[in-house]
């Protein structure tokens, strides 16, 4: 009977253990989701500047691209330490 209980804790403990690789697995990958949005809006909003005020040079489509990769890596970093 005792090597039953171990058998069923053994279990329980594999379940968990997967749940929780599982949620992070989740939860890096919506991180790199998240990431990846903020560089294209970014992006989107440096592409629209420069049509609006008809730049020869796409100079603001890419400081605001650069900028995004800032911003986003900032939140990355903020989510991990938190954890």
């Amino acid at each position: 009977m005792l090597g039953l209980k171990s058998i069923f804790f053994m279990t329980d403990f594999h379940k968990d253990n997967k749940e929780k690789s599982v949620n992070t697995m989740i939860k890096y990958s919506a991180m790199g989701f998240q990431m990846i949005c903020v560089i294209v809006l970014f992006a989107f909003l440096g592409n629209y500047i420069d049509k609006y005020f008809k730049t020869e040079l796409p100079l603001y489509t890419a400081f605001f691209s650069l900028f995004g990769v800032v911003v986003s890596m900032v939140q990355i970093i903020k989510q991990v330490i938190k954890k």
